[in-house]
């Protein structure tokens, strides 16, 4: 009896001192290098300011050794005894959604229910920021695109739980009426994916977004490849390819690791598309992780150089470009400052600049006044 009640008093404590101290011991000979989902790690405060102590959380939080196996151990558990695992959320069918209330990454909740909304000045603000990003690249001779892609929650809201499904109040986000506001007030090259992408969800016997996935699968970027390729032909791009998407383009590819699955199978499909087939260019340059990527493809039927700046989303953007542009400069968003885009533009000279961004991180565009001010 003594033993157990030990064992009792003393077992919570052993536990906690598990988790706290051995990834700090373990961070002593190693480090983590990879997150779950496609960011960059926040970087060790090297000034002491008052925000160091929270900005040395989050760069410890990012690299504690272990990270990844803890995160994926625990969200095991919670699966197993039926919780959400605390970056996900469990859907209708198997699907996972992303939990950004419990995850500070984006907006997908707030974007879902519908109930926010961006006030005038911010709309007036993002206006603003866009018309002066235009001007930006159009002084430098490069023709400007921004194209969204919609978070998973809103276009495959059939499979969210019902106790969010009740919390909806409007099927437009945030971000939709404000893509619309911005096309009405700049005159500036904007697509929101949503249009396309519901229109075609039920059109091809697939799903375009992985179901265990916070992103779009091969056949979801290529659809808004296609849209954006039409936009760039009404404005000259002459021998862009424009293929719509058929059944008998597609077929399955093998299977995907999915970001959200607490059980770490790789069981979404993924796809290959046939565009271009055989006509791959080859990398040239790939650093800081894979952040930043140069391709180039001399058998590629437009002979322009395009500029990507892209979050996680623009993965699957990149072979469609690769097969397209004669050279193609792949930047993490982490590249969106000043002194980088004025480096990668007198660098590389593109003749596009495409500045993509998922529904969840689109209030950045909040930023670009003070961004693209000359």
């Amino acid at each position: 009896m003594n033993k157990l009640f030990r064992i009792y008093v003393f077992l919570p404590a052993i536990i906690l001192l598990y988790w706290v101290f051995v990834p700090f011991i373990e961070n002593m000979f190693f480090s983590n290098t990879e997150l779950l989902d496609n960011r960059p790690l926040n970087e060790k405060p090297t000034k002491f300011t008052r925000d160091f102590s929270k900005d040395f959380e989050a760069y410890y939080n990012d690299t504690f050794a272990g990270r990844k196996n803890y995160i994926k151990k625990l969200s095991l558990y919670k699966f197993k005894l039926g919780m959400d695992s605390g970056f996900s959320i469990s859907g209708k069918e198997g699907w996972l959604f992303y939990d950004s209330g419990k995850i500070p990454d984006g907006y997908t909740l707030v974007d879902y229910f519908g109930r926010m909304r961006f006030s005038d000045a911010e709309l007036r603000k993002m206006a603003e920021g866009l018309e002066k990003a235009k001007a930006y690249y159009k002084k430098r001779g490069i023709e400007y695109y921004l194209i969204i892609a919609p978070n998973k929650e809103g276009l495959y809201s059939e499979y969210m739980p019902d106790y969010l499904q009740r919390d909806r109040v409007s099927e437009k986000s945030r971000a939709d009426l404000a893509l619309e506001y911005l096309q009405k007030h700049t005159k500036v090259n904007i697509i929101n994916f949503r249009d396309v992408l519901a229109r075609s969800k039920d059109k091809f016997g697939i799903n375009l977004y992985y179901p265990r996935d916070s992103h779009w699968n091969e056949a979801g970027a290529y659809l808004s490849f296609v849209e954006l390729a039409k936009l760039m032909r009404k404005n000259g791009v002459s021998n862009i390819p424009v293929k719509p998407l058929r059944k008998d383009m597609l077929s399955e590819n093998g299977y995907y690791l999915s970001d959200l699955n607490a059980l770490g199978k790789n069981d979404d499909i993924k796809y290959k598309i046939d565009y271009l087939s055989g006509k791959d260019g080859k990398i040239l340059v790939n650093e800081d992780n894979g952040f930043f990527e140069v391709y180039e493809n001399p058998k590629a039927p437009v002979k322009k150089t395009v500029l990507l700046i892209r979050d996680s989303f623009g993965n699957a953007l990149k072979p469609y470009f690769d097969k397209t542009f004669a050279k193609n400069v792949f930047a993490h968003n982490k590249y969106n400052k000043r002194q980088e885009l004025d480096r990668l533009v007198a660098e590389y000279k593109p003749d596009i600049m495409v500045d993509e961004a998922v529904e969840r991180y689109f209030d950045r565009l909040l930023k670009y006044s003070e961004l693209y001010g000359e």
